[in-house]
């Protein structure tokens, strides 16, 4: 009974999201500067709204003012499909994301409307204008949040961080700021290696069956940690190598050390 319900409140709100964003999305089409702080906006609301329906109680800890500034490149750590849900209840944001997202059936419609920057990440050669969108919507005062793991964990350990889009703050000259995602408890018993998979999503898990479990479940304790933010050298603006290596190295000790204090 909880399942159904929840499965019909979430995906009626994703509906109602989708049924405002694609008008707004072809009225503005070619207004990308009042269209992407509305789009962003309005997905934040409605973020809340999922996580809402989720039964999911967020504990936010750190540096929480910084979830109000614009123009941020957010950068986490990745356990599930869940921490994009969660990321979006936090601040008007755009993904960063792999293109095969939008072959999601439904989801990938919304993720696509929602002003998502798709990457390919077996294709280095596209890494150039990929990283130029970035920075644009960093200019333009949007939030991005990166998960530089590329894939989603079991949290087992914190995988190498692709360094190639730290280019994009360097460029833009924005704040770095890491975030740190455990998740605490599920239906009042706290995570464990026997209920962790029931929110963990990882290596070849079937999205939708995921789900259909998730939203049996009557609470999740997801805690949030806001680190410290990470200045880009400020004379580093084409993104050099280095630049973004040490931008990349600094980020991954950050979340490392937020994730065993």
């Amino acid at each position: 009974m909880r399942r159904a319900a929840k499965t019909l409140l979430l995906f009626s709100s994703i509906t109602l999201c989708l049924l405002l964003l694609i008008p707004l999305r072809i009225i503005l089409a070619l207004t990308p500067k009042i269209r992407r702080p509305l789009v962003t906006s309005l997905v934040h609301f409605f973020g809340k709204i999922f996580v809402a329906i989720l039964g999911i109680k967020v504990i936010l800890s750190g540096r929480k003012e910084l979830l109000k500034k614009r123009g941020v490149f957010f950068v986490s750590n990745h356990l599930s499909y869940i921490d994009g849900i969660l990321a979006i209840s936090l601040s008007p944001l755009i993904f960063i994301g792999k293109s095969d997202l939008r072959k999601w059936s439904f989801f990938g419609f919304f993720i696509s409307l929602s002003e998502t920057i798709f990457v390919n990440r077996n294709s280095p050669a596209c890494i150039q204008a990929e990283t130029q969108s970035i920075v644009s919507a960093l200019s333009a005062g949007i939030n991005v949040i990166l998960f530089p793991e590329g894939t989603s964990t079991n949290g087992e350990k914190l995988l190498p961080f692709k360094s190639s889009f730290f280019a994009a703050p360097l460029k833009a000259k924005k704040l770095i700021v890491p975030l740190v995602i455990q998740y605490k408890g599920i239906n009042r018993k706290a995570i464990n290696n026997a209920n962790k998979n029931l929110v963990y999503w990882y290596d070849n898990m079937k999205f939708l069956p995921h789900l259909l479990k998730v939203l049996e479940l009557e609470e999740i304790v997801i805690e949030v940690k806001v680190c410290e933010a990470i200045e880009a050298p400020g004379q580093d603006t084409q993104g050099s190598a280095s630049g973004r290596k040490y931008l990349c190295e600094i980020t991954r000790q950050r979340i490392e050390s937020c994730l065993t204090s």
